[in-house]
């Protein structure tokens, strides 16, 4: 079974995507695009050489456990955690340090590659429904070819939190005209951020949870389906 029902669905106008592990898998992503950075750190202040990715992936983990808020917004985490870094190796100017290593890190971590299963799956759904991208990452859905389906995208910054927090919805809702938040249904691969998030709002959502990758023991909310499968999005819409 490719999917399941927990509770019935309602009308729907607006589906609204996560896009890291929802639409593509981000791991080999983050791996390729923190090695990137780290090797471009170590070359570009070699004070900081004796941070490897692990020692950055570490910090970073100790920076989101002191800031609920900071670890909702993937872009602010980061580059909270390069100022850090950098600033105890004894780099000058820190944070424009920082930043710049953030460039660096947008254009490896911006280089996915989309199946051409799914380009054409959200073609079809974009011919019927509304389409927004509700992200907690930085992937920018014009640099990873997918603005032509999306109405508009929404992620952190800006005085906004990131998902399970609703500001994002919010924004969304707000940009969209959105009157009903249930007319809205989100589907994402995480049970706190995107199941969480989209039932704190009021919108509907829906749990994309692979085979073999997720267990239903995660989930603190029940969303109403889960799929294993995200072209079972077909038979479902």
């Amino acid at each position: 079974m490719t999917w399941q029902f927990h509770r019935r669905l309602q009308p729907i106008d607006i589906l609204s995507f996560d896009l890291d592990d929802t639409l593509y898998a981000n791991a080999p992503v983050m791996v390729r695009a923190e090695q990137e950075v780290a090797d471009f750190i170590a070359t570009r202040w070699p004070q900081s050489s004796e941070l490897d990715v692990r020692a950055w992936r570490q910090l970073r983990d100790q920076v989101a456990a002191a800031n609920a808020e900071l670890a909702s917004d993937m872009t602010a985490l980061r580059l909270a955690t390069l100022e850090q870094g950098l600033s105890a190796c004894g780099v000058a100017s820190a944070r424009d340090a920082a930043e710049e290593a953030m460039a660096e890190f947008l254009i490896a971590r911006n280089r996915v590659d989309i199946s051409p299963e799914v380009h054409q799956l959200l073609r079809d759904l974009a011919s019927r429904y509304r389409l927004i991208a509700v992200s907690n990452g930085n992937a920018d859905i014009q640099r990873i070819g997918l603005s032509d389906y999306f109405e508009a995208a929404f992620q952190p910054g800006n005085g906004r939190r990131g998902k399970p927090y609703s500001d994002l919805f919010d924004a969304a809702a707000a940009r969209l005209t959105v009157k009903n938040s249930s007319r809205i249904l989100h589907i994402g691969d995480h049970p706190v951020s995107d199941v969480q998030g989209a039932l704190k709002f009021g919108a509907q959502a829906l749990w994309y949870a692979p085979e073999a990758q997720t267990s239903s023991s995660e989930l603190t909310w029940l969303p109403h389906a889960t799929i294993t499968d995200l072209q079972a999005l077909r038979a479902l819409l």
